[in-house]
């Protein structure tokens, strides 16, 4: 059985790949995050792993600025 933590994640992670096709903006994906609970070494862990994938895009420039501004990650 998985555990709360790893659905949560896995949650917040596809709805990043919503965010980042633009089926979704900014004010939804922000709200998101902020709902999920999850800890800041997790949501820094899927910036992360983002990272290397979207550094090019500005609305993953846009998010990771607003949750570090906001103190999620």
């Amino acid at each position: 059985m998985k555990s709360v933590e790893e659905t949560v994640t896995r949650y917040v992670m596809g709805s990043m790949d919503c965010f980042m096709r633009g089926e979704k903006n900014l004010n939804w994906i922000v709200g998101i995050i902020r709902s999920s609970g999850l800890r800041k070494d997790v949501l820094k862990a899927i910036f992360s792993s983002y990272h290397e994938t979207y550094i090019g895009k500005s609305s993953f420039q846009e998010l990771e600025r607003k949750c570090k501004e906001l103190g999620y990650i």
